[in-house]
């Protein structure tokens, strides 16, 4: 055989290693490596759940045809923020209100009760930039709302978004008639302050109207510390209240012949729960 054909034997260090050089195998219960979190895709991480509005927010928007924006509350070109953070005391809710602010108070109905704390003034909190937003900017703008509205017995002008509540509680007056508190009107559009302030009287929105003030009661003509006192027949009250309106009468610093439509503080939705106020 010649030297090209010859076999070579294979060295043994080679042999060995065909064999003995292979990783061992790995047990089936061994623990894999840990997974780093910067693996883990992304896509897979669920998205946080947005808070829901508060409730006091949400009616807003459908009672005055506004929208959101966050916990804002926009109207027109107008932007009001729902809370600005700030504890307040009752006064000073009335004289610088948030939104939030305007239904802390919440607003009680049913049977008429005399309002012995100092504190409880539902309605008389207003954010007067809302109210310009919503109802006009001024005098003139608020005239071009007016509409005349029949109102037991008599004809009125108020403001255009609220004059259907009135006609309703109108009709349900007429079951009432005749009776005094209906026999005049202290009036409705008027464009002024509120007495002793230097705030706007809901009257200068056409979205107020008052009942005879002969059969009627206002703190401010009390000497003294006020007291509450009432002649206004609950009938009355319910026929407004069952239509949007607040009254007067429910407030410690009272006003019984005064009406104003204010259909979000009746709304029960509408209603802020007092771990939220």
């Amino acid at each position: 055989m010649s030297e090209t054909h010859r076999r070579h034997p294979t060295p043994a260090f080679v042999v060995g290693c065909l064999f003995a050089c292979r990783s061992p195998p790995v047990p089936a219960d061994a623990a894999a490596p840990p997974v780093s979190a910067s693996a883990v895709p992304v896509e897979d991480a669920a998205p946080p759940v947005p808070a829901a509005p508060p409730a006091g927010l949400r009616c807003l928007v459908e009672h005055l045809d506004a929208r959101l924006d966050g916990d804002a509350l926009v109207v027109g070109r107008d932007r009001f923020v729902w809370d600005d953070g700030t504890r307040k005391t009752t006064a000073e809710r009335i004289a610088a209100p948030d939104l939030e602010d305007m239904f802390a108070l919440g607003y009680p109905t049913g049977p008429i009760t005399p309002v012995l704390d100092e504190s409880q003034d539902p309605g008389r909190i207003r954010h007067e930039g809302l109210f310009r937003a919503v109802y006009g900017e001024d005098a003139a703008s608020v005239s071009r709302a007016l509409v005349k509205v029949p109102f037991a017995g008599h004809t009125v002008l108020f403001h255009r978004r609220g004059a259907a509540a009135l006609a309703r509680v109108s009709a349900k007056l007429e079951l009432l008639l005749p009776t005094p508190a209906l026999e005049r009107l202290g009036g409705t559009f008027a464009t002024r302050a509120i007495a002793g302030t230097d705030r706007t009287s809901a009257h200068a929105w056409g979205i107020a109207i008052d009942i005879d003030p002969r059969v009627s009661d206002y703190w401010r003509n009390m000497p003294g510390k006020p007291v509450w006192k009432n002649r206004v027949p609950p009938a009355i009250v319910e026929a407004f209240e069952s239509e949007g309106f607040v009254w007067g009468g429910r407030w410690f610093h009272y006003d019984t012949m005064h009406f104003e439509y204010r259909p979000e503080l009746l709304d029960a939705r509408c209603r802020t729960a007092p771990q939220d106020r």
